[in-house]
């Protein structure tokens, strides 16, 4: 086992490349914090359900966790939220490029599934066929419009009739935090410069990581370096937790929240964001209707009672 700093890369059983190997077009590097059923599933729908075989480097915090499908499991020490997803950030892309060098580094938080791995490819051909391109990834902006509509308030209705107005020209008004790049899920071109960017990333309590993430990479390879995933544009709120264009699956919960009678539709309470009118992981996952159901995949369907599922996670 080889030790660096706060992180333990796990080499029993690990794959090594010969030197006449082909070097891997893809390996998905994902992150994982106290949401360890999400985890497992996740992987089993790329090891088990994805038609190209890709490699999976898990970086986790989780001392409990046990090694489920990936190829490579980091362990990394627990941090406070934003430090401590940066670091998983960080050392499932270094411990991918360290074992297996591919082209291409796919990072998908542990609880955002997608279904479909042509969606991601679809983005890695666009890479391919753009050299200039580093980065395939949405922004992590927010339409205030949505919230105008539900303010029964004239100067919303204001703002309302301005964004109409100009969004027909061409002009995103009512679009906020532009300047953001999704850290949840990205396409990112290994190349040596992505490294600097992250490591050089210090985060701070006035700047979201989304944030920071943006103006370190734009510093480095400049805005046109970004293929934006526009189907997910803008994230919030309706992008946020689902998005079907993608069969992008990213709830906190692991079965869909009974609306309460007396909360209006559209609204929320407070600690639960817009996850009231949309299927939680379970309903999804039954929708889909994999071929091959792993053994968490299971667990959650013919769960009836999901206490059990990612006992330690917040829900928001």
């Amino acid at each position: 086992m080889e030790v660096r700093n706060e992180v333990d890369i796990a080499t029993a059983g690990l794959p090594k490349l010969a030197a006449t190997e082909h070097r891997p077009k893809v390996v998905v590097c994902m992150t994982n914090h106290e949401r360890p059923d999400c985890a497992r599933i996740n992987q089993e729908i790329i090891k088990l359900n994805y038609p190209e075989p890709w490699l999976i480097v898990h970086a986790c915090s989780d001392p409990t966790y046990e090694p489920h499908m990936e190829d490579v499991l980091v362990r990394c020490q627990p941090r406070s939220i934003i430090e401590g997803a940066l670091n998983l950030l960080r050392q499932s892309c270094r411990a991918a490029v360290e074992v297996y060098n591919p082209q291409y580094l796919v990072h998908v938080e542990a609880d955002t599934w997608v279904f479909d791995q042509g969606v991601i490819q679809r983005y890695i051909d666009l890479l391919d066929r753009h050299p200039e391109a580093h980065l395939a990834a949405s922004t992590w902006s927010t339409d205030q419009r949505v919230q105008w509509r539900r303010l029964n308030h004239p100067f919303a209705k204001v703002k309302l009739g301005a964004a109409k107005v100009l969004n027909a020209l061409g002009n995103d008004f009512g679009i906020k935090r532009k300047q953001t790049l999704s850290t949840q899920f990205f396409i990112a071109r290994n190349d040596p410069r992505f490294f600097k960017v992250i490591d050089g990333i210090q985060p701070t309590f006035e700047n979201t990581l989304e944030y920071d993430f943006y103006h370190a990479f734009v510093a480095e390879f400049g805005a046109s370096a970004v293929l934006h995933i526009k189907e997910r544009e803008p994230v919030h709120p309706d992008n946020r937790h689902w998005c079907p264009p993608l069969t992008l699956h990213a709830q906190h919960w692991p079965e869909q929240l009974p609306r309460p009678a007396d909360l209006p539709i559209g609204a929320q309470r407070e600690g639960v964001s817009g996850q009231y009118d949309i299927p939680g992981k379970k309903e999804v996952l039954a929708a889909h209707g994999f071929k091959h159901i792993g053994p968490a995949m299971r667990t959650l369907l013919e769960a009836s009672d999901t206490g059990y599922y990612n006992p330690k996670a917040k829900r928001y």
